[in-house]
């Protein structure tokens, strides 16, 4: 990375917010909102971008503009992409990543060994300080925003101590439907006023699975989190348990018992009473589901399961790795998802289920998930790009307006990750093959990190 600066004059457009503008240039920029761009550079002053383009036209521009502060350019010889946006994650278990080194036979002998560690009273659950240090992890590999799922009050300090934008979810479970009208909701409330005292920017709810909590819950959630102005994220279709299939493995006819008079207390009364509707039909026909909600994994979701989430505009956040690890039966129908059109982000989940919270590290094992499932579309690497940013942000609602993120354009939060993947020649075929490689190879390639224009992380390269 070098490095030059210059002083020019007055510009005339605000001068407290365009005093001084830094320049950073690279073989490759990448908005996600326009085209690839070779020899690009990003002009930020303050906490936002101004200029995006070829370096030559925003040098120019900034001639033009004569700001009255000082002007500094700072070269990156490989690629500046938007800020990661990490779609699920749990960064309050960064400290049980033993429970993610394990194997497991099946999902529950993981959600065994998952609630060993938690529930041990003898144990320490240092919830804030592993908080800090997964949302650390995450900014140095490049992420600026997280969709965060918080189930104890001192881990809501982990966004915030880096200054990361997403939300930070409140996890809701373990309701039953009485318990909850009686004290749930005043629990809720009590919970949420807390979490504002942590100073956390966005808060979201997050009912956590149709398994852990009964129908009441999934009724209120959504109306409670609506009237608050929050989004809702769900962990849904992630085991085998959620599938609308019978014991045997064989698929009934979808029922219909929900559409007339019968009600039922929870989704596993209806299994038990042998229904055969899933639980992204379940909590859809609770009202839970719409464009303020993202789900978390997707992996038990049939061709009627995707169509009600595209019908319903809900994004799935796939999280490939921490499927193999909770062994949740199968993996996600990833090329189904693509070639069906369904708004898809990425989520690395915890440590507790998965080897690291670098989201190139997911977006290496989504893309050998996709080839081996069939799907041999040339755009996968461009579609992987978008699922780790501006999916990301969109699957929260912060994609659009002032503080948008996920994208590199005039007006958008400068969020931006340095990648030291090569740039190769200035073809369509070698961008193709550098955005390939960029997907494909995996972790550590972030050196450097700026959210909201400051510098979050730098491994030297300024």
């Amino acid at each position: 990375m070098s490095t030059t600066s210059s002083t020019l004059g007055n510009l005339g457009l605000g001068e407290d917010s365009l005093a001084n503008v830094t320049v950073y240039s690279a073989r490759m920029v990448i908005p996600v909102t326009a085209p690839v761009i070779l020899n690009g550079a990003v002009a930020v002053s303050g906490d936002r971008v101004i200029h995006v383009g070829t370096r030559a036209w925003v040098m120019q521009e900034l001639k033009g503009e004569a700001p009255r502060g000082r002007v500094t350019e700072r070269h990156w010889d490989g690629i500046i992409m938007p800020g990661l946006v990490n779609a699920h994650t749990h960064l309050q278990y960064t400290g049980m990543a033993e429970v993610g080194q394990g194997e497991y036979e099946d999902f529950h002998a993981w959600e065994e060994a998952f609630n060993r560690i938690y529930d041990d009273e003898t144990r320490p659950h240092a919830w804030r300080s592993w908080a800090m240090e997964g949302a650390r992890q995450c900014v140095e590999s490049g992420t600026t925003a997280a969709a965060d799922i918080v189930t104890d009050l001192d881990a809501a300090a982990g966004m915030v101590s880096q200054g990361m934008h997403g939300i930070t979810y409140w996890e809701v479970m373990g309701w039953g439907n009485r318990e909850w009208d009686d004290r749930g909701k005043y629990r809720l409330n009590l919970q949420l006023r807390r979490l504002e005292e942590e100073h956390v920017r966005h808060l979201g709810i997050s009912p956590h699975a149709p398994y852990t909590l009964e129908a009441e819950p999934f009724v209120d959630l959504p109306d409670i989190a609506r009237r608050l102005n929050m989004r809702l994220h769900i962990h849904l279709a992630e085991t085998p348990l959620e599938a609308g299939l019978e014991a045997d493995g064989s698929r009934p006819a979808r029922s219909t018992a929900l559409l007339g008079d019968m009600t039922w207390s929870s989704y596993r009364e209806l299994k038990r009473e042998g229904q055969g509707l899933s639980a992204i039909q379940f909590v859809d026909q609770l009202g839970s589901l719409g464009p303020d909600v993202h789900i978390a994994h997707g992996v038990w979701a049939d061709e009627e399961d995707r169509r009600t989430l595209r019908q319903r505009q809900v994004s799935v956040a796939l999280c490939p790795r921490s499927n193999r690890i909770t062994n949740t039966g199968r993996d996600a129908p990833v090329s189904r998802y693509l070639k069906e059109g369904n708004a898809l982000c990425l989520g690395t989940d915890s440590l507790s289920s998965s080897p690291s919270l670098d989201l190139m590290d997911e977006s290496a094992a989504l893309y050998r998930l996709a080839r081996q499932q069939g799907y041999g579309g040339r755009d996968l690497p461009r579609r992987l790009i978008h699922m780790m940013t501006l999916n990301g942000a969109a699957a929260m609602g912060q994609h659009l307006a002032a503080n948008r993120i996920g994208q590199i354009n005039a007006g958008a939060l400068a969020d931006l990750a340095f990648m030291d993947i090569p740039v190769q020649a200035a073809n369509a075929e070698a961008i193709d093959r550098t955005l390939e490689e960029l997907v494909a190879s995996g972790g550590g390639h972030n050196r450097a990190t700026l959210i909201s224009g400051q510098v979050a992380y730098n491994a030297g390269i300024f």
